[in-house]
């Protein structure tokens, strides 16, 4: 129920049943509201009532906000504390942040009632505030000691429904004021037996990212092109995605799957650009659960680089017109780097 006009809908009931017991998930789209409001709603069956909680409509037009980006958040099946901690302190200290995005890996089995029982109680009270944006990682696909498609996530999230035939769900896009922002799905080799996943997605791209006119064009996918851990690459990404979101001057990728905070200077064709206007910046986010990894290094094109074996991080994302400011703050509030992109002059912080 929402305040002012006081609109009801009626949710839509699927059925799904998970590894710990057959059960019902409901869904509303609510339209007609109007841009840059505050409301309050509630879910209930006309009897029984949840808790009323509140949140914004976008603002068109807004050339400065703030948004938060989290890496993996995957933990033991019944101890995301960490990922609880993480997210309620980065929403206390920024309370008017407008939406989190996760970049995926959200949970450790993607195939477990669980884990994803878990996260969600980890975050109530954030991500039924601001929207939650997420992005489907590798271990979304896991379960029984198999990948498989990703279908908890596809059961229990309901994203813009504009990605290419096959891949709805995963694979989407969306403005914020001046931003436009294009989320993609990395897993080629966990999905491949579905088949590829990465043609269509290619097509998509290159279509979505040439209608947008937007000040910012940010892409955000799990596996990193550039990446920090040793022995592992991702080429089959690199080789489909990097090209497109060159041509068209994306500005930022984000990417989680190392578990490290990995900055690196302005890239194109593999090669490091001096200017931000010449190449694209790949920003590899850290960890908000307690998954980490020891064998990490910084590689050439990193410029920044920190592995918070210490405590999960996040990222800070402040936009105010043409220049972009990215912290990377620890759990705990401490700031651990600051980087920007000024596009009136040309320059980021980082530049050689």
């Amino acid at each position: 129920m929402l305040t002012g006009a006081r609109l009801r809908e009626n949710a839509t009931v699927s059925d799904f049943s998970t590894d710990l017991q057959a059960t019902k998930l409901f869904s509303a789209a609510l339209t007609g509201l109007s841009p840059h409001t505050n409301y309050s709603y509630r879910v209930g069956d006309g009897t029984h009532w949840s808790e009323t909680r509140s949140f914004s409509t976008a603002d068109p037009n807004a050339g400065e906000f703030k948004f938060i980006v989290f890496g993996d958040s995957q933990s033991p099946a019944s101890n995301y504390s960490l990922w609880q901690e993480n997210i309620h302190n980065a929403y206390k200290a920024n309370p008017d942040a407008k939406f989190v995005v996760n970049v995926g890996d959200l949970v450790d089995e993607g195939q477990s009632g669980t884990h994803w029982n878990s996260w969600f109680a980890a975050g109530a009270g954030v991500i039924d505030t601001i929207p939650a944006m997420p992005v489907v990682g590798n271990h979304e696909t896991y379960g029984d000691s198999k990948s498989t498609k990703p279908a908890y996530w596809s059961a229990q999230f309901r994203l813009p429904q504009n990605g290419p035939v096959g891949l709805k769900n995963q694979v989407y896009s969306y403005d914020y004021g001046n931003v436009h922002i294009a989320v993609l799905d990395s897993q080629a080799s966990e999905e491949k037996q579905y088949g590829d996943i990465l043609a269509p997605q290619k097509a998509w791209l290159d279509a979505d990212l040439s209608r947008s006119k937007a000040t910012w064009k940010i892409v955000f996918f799990h596996k990193s092109p550039y990446d920090v851990k040793r022995n592992r690459t991702n080429e089959d990404v690199k080789k489909a995605f990097c090209p497109i979101m060159e041509r068209h001057h994306v500005d930022l990728v984000f990417n989680g799957h190392d578990h490290g905070v990995a900055l690196s200077y302005p890239m194109k064709n593999g090669a490091i650009v001096d200017k931000p206007s010449r190449g694209t910046v790949y920003f590899i986010v850290g960890r908000s659960g307690s998954k980490t990894y020891s064998d990490l290094v910084k590689k050439e094109w990193t410029s920044f680089f920190y592995n918070p074996l210490d405590q999960p991080n996040r990222l800070l994302v402040d936009v105010a017109g043409p220049k972009l400011t990215i912290k990377t703050v620890k759990m705990d509030g401490t700031v651990v780097d600051t980087f920007y992109i000024d596009k009136t002059k040309d320059v980021d912080s980082d530049a050689r």
